[in-house]
């Protein structure tokens, strides 16, 4: 897949207002597209890939600047996928996600990025876990 196969930008007021954010939701999503391991769960369940882009835009300016407008539920579409996603890819988002701030955001910012992508990272392997052993210990 190359850049030009995702989706062009259309106007929003989100990610005019924060495009450095923006460029690192898109390089992030470009890779991890591309991924072997984590391409193809991203690509099974997101269909509206601008809509997409716009959400994680406000989630993540909103986690790196107090503001956005984020009203998503980051958790439940991880507990949904709870059978199919393992740690190997938690590990790799977040390998592509440090990469991706690195290379986009100044450098204090990108280590704020990766912090919180990192205990977010956490929260989601942990509520997965869970939906997990619920699931084992049902009759």
């Amino acid at each position: 897949m190359t850049l030009n196969a995702l989706p062009q930008p259309g106007p929003s007021p989100v990610m005019d207002r924060h495009p450095d954010i923006a460029r690192l939701v898109r390089l992030f999503y470009e890779r991890a597209r591309q991924d072997s391991l984590i391409g193809p769960v991203f690509e099974g369940i997101i269909h509206d890939w601008e809509g997409h882009f716009r959400a994680f835009t406000a989630f993540w300016a909103a986690q790196l600047r107090g503001r956005g407008r984020y009203r998503g539920q980051p958790v439940a579409p991880h507990v949904a996928l709870a059978s199919s996603i393992t740690p190997d890819m938690f590990a790799r988002r977040l390998t592509l996600w440090r990469t991706a701030a690195a290379e986009v955001m100044a450098p204090q910012d990108a280590a704020l990025l990766t912090e919180k992508a990192q205990r977010i990272t956490q929260v989601l392997q942990q509520a997965v876990a869970d939906t997990r052993t619920e699931g084992e210990t049902r009759p």
